[in-house]
């Protein structure tokens, strides 16, 4: 029984050493391939030993006589290293292991390939020098590298490739200049080798690749002239040279880039007038030459690439006018000449520009009015003007006939009304119209905008009230009406703006008071209600908006105590609460306000002790403001470590005491008033006091300051002091004499110890 069953046993291992060994070779190779790398996923779990081939896994395509001639394996999670051993598989033409987490060297043998063609390694973690050695796989006519961690310089061995038509090397860490063997591959077609860090000129032998249409080299540190030479590649249809360090003039040749349909030259250092030989350029969709330095006016012969679908010649020196015959380019749908030193009136024909979706001529000299016939175009979704000097009304019928999505015209000179259609199709999600001359009402179709996230509307004449409709603005994050003529309450219902930001009535007619249902708004960063006629108290939840930043209630009729809550709001760099009524104590809480940059509580009525708990805000920079309150007590010496403070108002309060001698410390004070207090003793004389004018320290009898004529001091002992300087009744006498010292003996004035001085008096 034994005897058989070792036969069973026998026979099963002889029929898996069968099934294992009938396993080609080509599949061996893969196997062995698969195991240096990672499979978390188990995208190749299909691929089994126990199969007589691998034509039927994952990513393998054979021939039609089983012979491997593609692996690919795109997207499939994969990681580990890359193995050489895959090189060993004689008829394979493609091979692809693009967009996985493969990391370490590209093998230094990864070149013995007989037949491939396209090889992509992209998006990947390898770390090594540029692989040479692929150079020496002469059959290849793809080369994938890009969005890896490749480093070093590209060596004159890429002259080897000469059956290559496509390079992709981008985003790598690639340096040194671009070798002139590159000229070698003449079926080159495509170079992608942008974000790199490859420096110097282009090599005057890149144009003889002469199958050359894309050159991308764009975020690199290449130098030198526009290339010139590049004039003879009759089939480039892309030259994208952005963001590098070309210098000069953009040359007239550039005329005869006759095949040219995108050329991108922004982030340069070019220079000059826009060349009017640019119209030659009959094929160009894409012209972007914004952010250089080029100067003079637009050449009118733009208007002659007819094919243009954007162009963009933003942040640039440009003068003189916009053509009115850039409306003859009937496909553009980008027009972007914002950020110049443009002037005169927008030309009514761009608006003629019937496919146009994006205009921006913001940050110019643009006078006269906003041409009528922009509220015909159907398909304009970004429209901004904001920064000219552009009057005349807004287009009445704005909107009405188009998906408007980003409008900014703000900080112009407009009046008249906002247009009632400018979200009709509720698209719009970002509305700027502030600093103009706008009055009248928010219209209706505005208020029910539920698409909108920014309503900027400050700086006008507008009237109305914060009404209930706009809380029903589920996606609004910003909300500024500040410096207008809106009146009325602060509705409660303002606890519905679940996303608002930034809340800015300031500047208004508003009354009543803040409504508890503030404490709602939790993504709240900037709250500013100054200068209206709001009363009563701050509301404890306010404490609730953990995200506030920038805190003002200034310049209203609050009253009450400051909630301790307040201090819970660790992220505010600005609280003002000046001007207002005020009462109580000045909770140290305060103190764990530890981002704040401006504290400004002057014009109250806060009593009692400046808390030493400020001392802790160490982030305080702008100014420390308490004035004009009822105070006591002493200075507390804590101030002394806003080392950053430059300004510290104290003034019109009942404080007593000395100046305490760390604040004379402070190196960035440049602003102290102390006057009309009870201070008392000497000034510190330190440099921070040196330059301020006396009148900081005004309106405290017992202070001393140096140099004026009330200074009571004892001299040093090295003075020889008269005992009888000290007696009853001879202050006035002694104050005087004290005064003469500092006149004559400066340096020996300023060794004087006051509290010396105080010890003798009492």
């Amino acid at each position: 029984m034994g005897g058989q069953k070792n036969l069973h046993l026998t026979i099963l291992f002889s029929c898996i050493i069968v099934l294992v060994q009938s396993l080609n070779e080509e599949g061996t190779i893969l196997l062995e391939f698969k195991n240096s790398l990672n499979d978390p996923y188990l995208n190749l779990q299909n691929w089994n030993s126990l199969d007589s081939n691998p034509c039927n896994w994952t990513g393998i395509l054979c021939s039609s006589n089983y012979k491997v001639i593609s692996v690919h394996l795109s997207g499939l999670n994969l990681s580990g290293s890359l193995s050489s051993s895959i090189c060993r598989l004689p008829f394979l033409m493609k091979m692809n292991v693009s967009q996985n987490f493969i990391s370490g060297p590209i093998p230094d043998n990864f070149n013995c390939f007989r037949n491939l063609e396209i090889l992509d390694l992209c998006t990947n973690r390898f770390h090594c020098e540029f692989p040479n050695q692929i150079c020496n796989i002469t059959t290849l006519r793809k080369l994938y590298l890009c969005e890896n961690y490749l480093f070093g310089e590209i060596l004159d061995e890429i002259g080897n490739l000469v059956s290559l038509e496509e390079l992709v090397i981008y985003s790598n860490n690639l340096t040194g200049e671009i070798p002139s063997s590159v000229g070698k591959l003449k079926r080159l077609k495509i170079i992608r080798a942008g974000r790199n860090y490859l420096s110097g000129p282009l090599p005057v032998e890149i144009s003889e690749c002469e199958s050359l249409s894309v050159l991308g080299l764009a975020e690199n540190w290449l130098e030198g002239p526009f290339p010139i030479q590049l004039q003879k590649l009759k089939s480039l249809t892309s030259l994208i040279l952005w963001n590098n360090q070309f210098s000069g003039e953009i040359p007239p040749e550039i005329g005869n880039f006759t095949s040219l349909e995108l050329l991108a030259l922004n982030g340069n250092k070019f220079t000059g007038a826009i060349p009017k030989e640019i119209g030659k350029l009959a094929q160009l969709k894409r012209l972007y030459i914004y952010t250089n330095q080029l100067n003079g006016t637009i050449p009118v012969e733009l208007a002659d690439c007819l094919n243009a679908v954007e162009i963009d010649l933003s942040e640039n020196r440009l003068t003189g006018f916009i053509p009115k015959n850039l409306g003859r380019i009937s496909n553009l749908v980008l027009l972007y000449l914002f950020e110049n030193h443009l002037q005169g009136n927008i030309p009514n024909e761009l608006g003629q520009l019937k496919e146009l979706r994006k205009l921006d001529l913001s940050i110019n000299n643009l006078t006269g009015s906003i041409p009528l016939e922009f509220q015909n175009l159907r398909f304009l979704k970004d429209f901004q003007l904001f920064n000219n000097h552009l009057n005349g009304i807004i287009p009445p019928f704005l909107g009405f006939n188009s998906n408007l999505s980003i409008v900014d015209i703000s900080k112009n000179n407009l009046v008249g009304s906002i247009p009632p259609n400018i979200c009709r199709f509720q698209k719009l999600t970002f509305l700027s119209l502030g600093s103009n001359k706008l009055s009248g009402n928010i219209p209706h179709g505005l208020k029910t905008c539920k698409s909108l996230e920014q309503l900027m509307l400050g700086d006008n004449l507008l009237t109305g009230s914060l009404s209930v409709e706009y809380t029903k603005l589920q996606n609004l994050s910003a909300l500024e009406l500040y410096q207008n003529r809106f009146s009325g309450l602060i509705p409660s219902e303002v606890g519905n703006f679940r996303n608002i930001e930034r809340l800015l009535l300031s500047h208004n007619h508003f009354t009543g008071h803040i409504p508890s249902e503030i404490g709602k708004l939790v993504k709240l960063a900037a709250f500013n209600v100054s200068s209206n006629r709001l009363f009563g108290s701050i509301p404890q939840e306010l404490g609730n908006c953990v995200n506030l930043e920038r805190l003002d209630l200034s310049g209203n009729f609050f009253t009450g105590s400051i909630p301790d809550k307040i201090g819970m709001l660790v992220k505010l760099e600005l609280l003002m609460i000046s001007d207002n009524r005020f009462t109580g104590l000045i909770p140290g809480s305060l103190g764990g306000l530890i981002r704040l940059t401006e504290l400004q509580m002057g014009g109250n009525v806060f009593s009692g002790a400046i808390p030493f708990e400020l001392g802790q805000l160490g982030a305080l920079q702008i100014s420390l403001n308490i004035s004009h309150n009822n105070l006591t007590g002493l200075i507390p010496s804590s101030l002394g470590n806003l080392q950053m403070l430059e300004s510290l108002f104290l003034n019109d309060n009942q404080l007593s005491g000395e100046i305490p001698n760390s604040i004379g410390g402070l190196r960035s004070l440049m602003e102290c008033n102390l006057s009309n207090n009870n201070l008392v003793g000497v000034v510190p004389n330190t440099p921070a006091f040196q330059k301020m004018d006396a009148s900081n320290f005004v309106g405290n009898n017992g202070l001393c300051v140096l140099g004026s004529n009330h200074c009571r001091l004892l001299p040093s002992p090295s003075l020889s002091p008269n005992p009888s300087w000290f007696k009853k009744g001879s202050r006035k006498k002694n104050s005087q004499h004290c005064f003469n010292l500092y006149r004559n003996d400066l340096a020996d004035f300023h060794r004087v110890s006051l509290l010396d001085y105080e010890k003798t008096e009492a």
